[in-house]
């Protein structure tokens, strides 16, 4: 770092370099999961595939509240910023809840089927 940068200009780039690092983490753990559950039986449920989705979604819409936090220019900027995080994640939180709804109410629908022997 060079010392003519000013202390939140360094605080930006230690904070930069360290979700560099934690992307390159993430990446990493995603591919780990990813074999695990290929090897699992429940692989290659279209469930496990949802779920899967969702958290990789929250990640990557997590990192990307990080990435506008760094280039905020100000508290106010930081607020809305925060504010439309929250929004969407609520968003995202009401299409998941009823994505999941509707795979419960198929799954006992498919079990009340099934003849008692």
């Amino acid at each position: 770092m060079a010392k003519s940068e000013a202390p939140a200009d360094q605080v930006r780039s230690v904070m930069a370099k360290n979700l560099e690092q934690a992307h390159g983490a993430i990446a990493n753990y995603f591919q780990f999961v990813e074999k695990s559950i290929s090897a699992s039986p429940l692989g290659a449920t279209d469930q496990t595939k949802t779920f899967r989705s969702y958290v990789e979604r929250s990640v990557a819409a997590s990192f990307g509240l990080s990435d506008k936090l760094l280039r905020a220019k100000d508290l106010q900027d930081v607020l809305r910023i925060q504010t439309e995080f929250f929004q969407r994640q609520l968003e995202a939180l009401t299409e998941q809840s009823k994505d999941l709804c509707g795979t419960a109410t198929e799954v006992a629908s498919d079990v009340t089927r099934i003849p008692i022997k």
